[in-house]
């Protein structure tokens, strides 16, 4: 197997899978070579649908509730143990760590399982990822002493998105995500989404390009990821693929071959023991997921038959669970609460025209249950269809086994709010606003 000396992650910042190397009309050169030079995985997803869960569940290889992250950083949460951390792990392995732009799973940058923070000025979300990103670049032109492990983290194309440019990106040409209705406003958000990842997709390049005049291209595993799903309505924050679907990209050279696609099911969480794997660095006791170096390689097409997802706290709380196999996703709310946790869905033309009608009186279900052949965009329940009785109780019975693995808090009632924490109440409308509950 290749021998591989360095690492490096780039994240953006609530992609899902919308960019061209995915196929959709969303102008990102770079992502799109990237796929053509290593592994594209098309049934990637995330173990958490909200910001910081996501990623302490992609850098400890556990899951979100396990690694103490069951919310937001920013309003109180934090990880349970900072040495979990895939950069704490790396470092004792006789790595060199560092990261420049955004992190979001740890509170005390004082105590960063990091050895060196990359610093550079915050200018808005463009400028602060440019600049970012440029620092990154530089520090990857340096000499290095000893193998690295570099993350590189960007805000977009998180909301607020960079306004597009009519003359490049007309509003009236766009065509919005099928879960959203087309009209002048999702089509006018989707053209602000579309500039803003082709920002992003700047900052790849030149951080690509850095590490190429580096000398470090071909000894370098180069993983391209973000957290969970655009922040539109019915996108990010749910338990369907709108929610959980993940872009990851993976570039290992002299092990996978050059611009392939695989629809084996993988989890977030199976990102870190294929680092372990692939850097030839033991891998911590703990971790549930699989490497993926056999898919890498061409010698499997498959590594897990299902997959694992929650949600606990975004602005709101909301707690979720969810099972996924390659033909059936299965959903659990936990909260006796039904109505729609409207918080929990940044401001937008698109989900102001949802309230407009009336979106906030449709309640969450206690159980979903979504066929994925012939149903993929997940809207028609079969839950409480006596014909799909044996299938739901099958999914039930896999997350249940879950719960009882990871010994989620979930199974013994409501997870409370850290001493201190903020979370919007179900009367909130957006996550700026209150009220809010106490903790």
């Amino acid at each position: 197997m290749a021998k591989f000396k360095n690492l490096l992650i780039l994240h953006a910042h609530d992609m899902g899978r919308y960019n061209s190397a995915y196929g959709f009309a969303a102008p990102t050169p770079r992502m799109a070579a990237l796929a053509g030079e290593g592994t594209l995985f098309r049934q990637a997803h995330c173990a958490a649908p909200t910001c910081s869960p996501s990623r302490a569940a992609l850098l400890t290889g556990r899951s979100a509730h396990e690694a103490g992250v069951e919310g937001l950083i920013h309003r109180g949460w934090d990880m349970a143990d900072y040495d979990a951390h895939l950069a704490a792990h790396l470092g004792r392995a006789g790595m060199h760590t560092a990261w420049a732009g955004v992190q979001h799973e740890f509170a005390d940058e004082s105590k960063a399982p990091y050895a060196e923070h990359i610093e550079s000025p915050h200018h808005g979300p463009w400028g602060r990822d440019w600049s970012a990103a440029t620092a990154a670049a530089n520090w990857l032109r340096q000499p290095k002493q000893q193998p690295f492990f570099l993350w590189a983290g960007f805000f977009l194309p998180h909301l607020p998105f960079v306004p597009a440019d009519p003359a490049r990106f007309p509003a009236e040409r766009m065509q919005p995500p099928a879960v959203l209705p087309d009209t002048a406003g999702t089509r006018q958000d989707w053209a602000d989404y579309c500039a803003s990842v082709e920002r992003t997709d700047q900052c790849v390049g030149l951080i690509l390009d850095a590490l190429r005049e580096g000398g470090h291209a071909e000894d370098t595993l180069v993983i391209l990821t973000t957290d969970h799903g655009v922040p539109l309505p019915q996108m990010k924050c749910h338990l369907t693929a709108q929610g959980t679907g993940v872009t990851l990209l993976i570039r290992a050279p002299g092990l996978a071959a050059p611009g392939t696609a695989s629809d084996a099911l993988v989890s977030h969480m199976d990102v870190f023991p294929t680092i372990c794997e692939l850097l030839q660095v033991d891998a911590p006791a703990g971790l549930h997921g699989h490497s993926l170096a056999p898919l890498l390689a061409g010698e499997q097409t498959e590594v897990r038959e299902d997959l694992f997802a929650e949600i606990n706290y975004h602005a709101a709380y909301q707690p979720a669970r969810s099972v996924r196999t390659e033909r059936w996703n299965y959903i659990r709310s936990y909260d006796p609460d039904r109505r729609r946790p409207l918080a929990n869905c940044d401001a937008s033309r698109s989900k102001s025209l949802l309230m407009e009608a009336e979106w906030g009186a449709r309640d969450t279900p206690t159980e979903e249950l979504y066929d994925l052949i012939y149903d993929p965009q997940e809207v028609h329940n079969l839950a409480a269809d006596p014909a799909y009785a044996a299938v739901r109780e099958d999914m039930a019975q896999r997350l249940e086994q879950w719960l009882e693995k990871t010994n989620d808090p979930i199974r013994h009632g409501a997870i409370p709010l850290p001493a201190g924490a903020q979370c919007n109440t179900r009367e909130s409308l957006h996550p700026g606003e209150g009220p809010y509950c106490d903790s």
